[in-house]
């Protein structure tokens, strides 16, 4: 297990390094500069040329990267071009809404998707079934964005009783941190239970057919114990793989809702940064993610060798 975690570390610093070459040459080849971002569209042209002169922009581009890099392999992800703030402990500060968001989002996806995915899948055909596919279906198929304005209009103007916007730190008033960040993991984890429902249903239809369940009925093992213990354990690893997978949407997800709401996380971060090219932070932040989604990815192959003690790594 050792040598396989190292193996998988050491390939993932080649996907790093590519994905920081592509996102810093790609932020070079969009118009505009740093100079205009900064100063203005207003600004006089020999002022944005003496700044950009001064921050390198004119560099060639290999000269830039490498700058760039070695202070990333140092800690030093740069500062930002518009408060002047190191970006690595600006993104720090971003976390904790983002972090809360994924967990939340995700945690509300499994609690919904599971157990439904489960009955469904131990019960096919059935009515029960069919309303999972049309729940699926709506869940698939629904943007976060519009499902976050129903929501938005229903439970927070309409009834009141949630906040539209805003965050407060875990730390400050936890219930008013929790009242605050409902409505956004809902509208993102009801889009992933949907899917995440589908795969636990397709699981459990495949798994329930195995030989070794028709044998545990045999022997008059409970149905329950039959769905538990050798339907729905031996089910979990596709399932594993697809939540690993979707763990990258909750991101996406989040520069969506975390604008609608006004929540200050990582995803509001990245938009805001886009449109002030801020080319520091939207390469650390880019940096960040992939790494975030590769050990995410590890956690997922190693969870195998638990669900199934067949699985073994050398």
């Amino acid at each position: 297990m050792r040598n396989f975690i190292i193996r998988r570390v050491l390939a993932t610093i080649p996907v790093l390094i590519l994905i920081s070459v592509v996102t810093f040459v790609a932020l070079r080849l969009l118009p505009g500069s740093p100079g205009s971002a900064i100063l203005g569209p207003e600004a006089d042209p020999a002022a944005v040329e003496a700044l950009n002169e001064r921050l390198g922009w004119y560099d060639p581009i290999y000269e830039q990267y490498a700058d760039w890099i070695a202070g990333v392999f140092q800690g030093d992800f740069g500062y930002s071009q518009r408060s002047n703030d190191p970006v690595g402990p600006l993104i720090a500060s971003r976390l904790e809404a983002t972090i809360q968001l994924g967990i939340m989002s995700l945690a509300l996806a499994l609690l919904i998707a599971i157990p439904i995915g489960a009955i469904a899948g131990a019960k096919p055909g059935t009515p029960f079934d069919y309303g999972l596919t049309f729940f699926a279906v709506i869940g698939v198929s629904v943007p976060n964005f519009w499902l976050a304005m129903l929501l938005v209009i229903v439970f927070a103007l309409e009834l009141g009783w949630f906040p539209t916007q805003g965050f407060t730190p875990f730390f400050d008033d936890p219930g008013a941190n929790l009242k605050g960040m409902v409505l956004p993991a809902f509208a993102i984890g009801v889009a992933l239970a949907g899917n995440l429902a589908r795969q636990v249903r397709a699981a459990m239809v495949e798994v329930m057919q195995q030989d070794y369940v028709r044998t545990a009925r045999a022997k008059g093992l409970r149905e329950r114990s039959v769905l538990v213990r050798h339907g729905f354990r031996n089910a979990l690893i596709p399932v594993v793989t697809v939540l690993g997978l979707q763990t990258s949407l909750v991101v996406g997800g989040a520069i969506v809702i975390e604008s609608f709401f006004g929540l200050p996380g990582v995803g509001k971060l990245i938009i805001d940064s886009i449109l002030f090219s801020e080319i520091p932070t939207v390469q650390a932040l880019a940096v960040m993610i992939a790494l975030g989604v590769a050990a995410i990815n590890l956690i997922v192959d190693i969870s195998y060798a638990y669900l199934d003690p067949r699985i073994r790594y050398s």
